[in-house]
């Protein structure tokens, strides 16, 4: 029984103890957790990706892959979306939103650049030349902020030498606005000068906008009167915003910042006026020229004359001529004809005046300022306040009034209030990104379980089968020992045996079996131990 005592404690002495299949096993088990650990360790050293883009056309996914690829980014394809590691995501965008990626869906003018071969066509090359200018003004309408994307589309007539058939072009813009944002008049018309701006010959009024939920923004049979009270409406409103901005900046400085409230309703008229008159004055006329014309006959000529008229008196016979030397008693004096005319031109005084009102008249003003409480800090350095009294608030009264211009004889009236304001309680300042919210962190916990795995194989597999194939034992070269192994009432080995117990274990073996130990003796001479 001594003899079994005499082990070999190699690393895989017993290897060969343990039968074949269980060998197996250990062996495809060893190396199926060396897998599993190297494609953990393998999987804990990639970073965790982020979306960058998604719903990219095929054109822009190469342009934004390329730009990726001279920056040395990781990136990652998957199902239509681009990845890149969480800590590059955002200097990745600005760095592509520098060079203009992505350019969205459809080509623009750079379309006009290939294909100039011989064989296309002129109506090819309108149809690339008609779905380039939609292209383009897409592409502009979709940097607008609101705008996410934009579907531009042109109804551009033939020309034709005809003028009476001659069509004038047309327009239609399709929006797709972020969610929970709008477009504002203003914004909606400034699209539709932009377009009918791009287009020769196209009219505002032909351009038609309309979003993803299919409200209709601008139409070409909106009411010009509507678009008018809009725009009475916008001045009307800056008018109220000027003023009242006047007085607040005037009564800070005296109350102190957010202590002063302004708001003015403005009347303002909108009705042009064009008068013209003419005025004539009779009692201030004016002699602008005189023509007098004066015919005068005497004697027997002028009877001569007479006899010459046709009428009655030219049949009476004619007087008689006196004698020479003979004087008739009053011929001379008296005269035969005598006629005389006179015209005169005169000018009358004139005024013409043409009046021309101004619209956007201001016809009264209604002011309403509220003003809080004074704080006054005492000596001691506590803070107390007060209301205002008469004379500060009439002080505040005559600078308003000269803020906006007061006018008594158009009605405009002010109204000074003085209450103490509410205080609002302090808001806690938003909390930044939490602590799991972190790109480092959401790394390390991302490579926590991998951590987990491989450290569960390492302590509950592999090690166990290194300990169990170190400590199994060798069959002894001449079977007894194995036989005895195998012998159920054979008692097992004591672990370990101090150095005098393994002496007299030789001294009883060479006592008993002395050639045995010649033998053990002889071979480690050989081996020159």
């Amino acid at each position: 029984m001594a003899e079994q005592t005499i082990t070999n404690m190699g690393p895989l002495g017993g290897l060969a103890n343990i039968p074949g299949g269980r060998q197996m096993l250990l062996l495809v088990g060893l190396s199926m957790s060396i897998a599993i650990g190297v494609t953990a360790a393998f999987w804990m050293r990639e970073p965790s990706y982020e979306l960058l883009y998604s719903n990219l056309s095929d054109r822009d996914v190469g342009s934004v892959i390329d730009a990726l690829r001279v920056d040395n980014t990781p990136y990652r394809l998957d199902d239509g979306s681009l990845l890149v590691p969480s800590k590059d995501v955002y200097a990745a965008r600005l760095r592509l939103s520098s060079q203009g990626l992505p350019r969205g869906v459809g080509f623009g003018l750079e379309v006009i650049e290939g294909e100039n071969g011989f064989s296309t066509s002129q109506f090819m090359e309108n149809a690339r030349y008609h779905h380039a200018l939609e292209t383009e003004l897409a592409r502009t309408i979709s940097n607008l902020q609101p705008v996410q994307n934009a579907r531009v589309h042109l109804a551009l007539p033939k020309p034709s030498v005809f003028l009476r058939r001659s069509n004038k072009p047309s327009a239609s813009v399709f929006l797709d606005l972020y969610p929970g944002r709008s477009l504002e008049g203003p914004q909606v018309r400034s699209i539709v000068h932009l377009v009918a701006s791009s287009i020769p010959e196209l009219e505002s009024s032909h351009v038609t906008v309309v979003d993803q939920r299919g409200r209709l923004l601008n139409s070409p049979d909106m009411d010009d009167m509507a678009a008018l009270s809009s725009r009475e409406f916008e001045y009307v409103e800056r008018v109220q915003n000027t003023y009242a901005e006047r007085i607040v900046n005037l009564l800070t400085p005296m109350m102190g910042p957010d202590r002063v409230r302004a708001t003015v309703n403005a009347d303002i008229d909108f009705t042009a006026r064009e008068e013209t008159r003419e005025l004539f004055d009779p009692a201030n006329a004016v002699l602008r020229s005189e023509q007098v014309s004066r015919d005068t006959q005497r004697g027997a000529a002028a009877v001569k004359v007479e006899a010459g008229v046709p009428g009655a008196l030219a049949n009476q016979p004619p007087a008689e001529t006196p004698v020479s030397g003979s004087t008739v008693e009053g011929a001379e004096d008296s005269p035969v004809r005598s006629s005389s005319q006179a015209t005169r031109n005169f000018e009358i005084d004139r005024s013409l005046s043409y009046t021309k009102e101004a619209a956007n008249t201001i016809q009264r003003l209604s002011v309403a300022v509220l003003v809080d409480d004074i704080t006054e800090v005492a000596a001691d350095g506590t803070a107390s306040t007060r209301s205002l009294n008469e004379i500060e608030i009439a002080e505040i009264t005559g600078l308003v009034r000269g803020a906006i211009g007061f006018n008594e004889e158009r009605g405009d009236s002010i109204s000074i209030t003085n209450i103490s304001f509410y205080e609002t309680p302090e808001l806690e300042a938003p909390a930044g990104p939490g602590f799991l919210a972190q790109p480092l962190v959401k790394d390390i916990l991302r490579q926590l379980p991998a951590a987990a795995i491989l450290l569960i194989i390492g302590l509950g597999v592999i090690r166990p089968l290194v300990v169990a194939l170190a400590r199994a034992n060798p069959p002894d070269a001449s079977g007894a020992d194995a036989a005895e192994a195998n012998d159920p009432e054979t008692p097992p080995h004591p672990p370990s045996l101090s150095f005098d117990d393994k002496v007299n274990v030789a001294q009883q073996l060479a006592s008993k079996d002395p050639e045995r130990v010649a033998q053990v003796v002889r071979s480690w001479v050989q081996e020159g131990r």
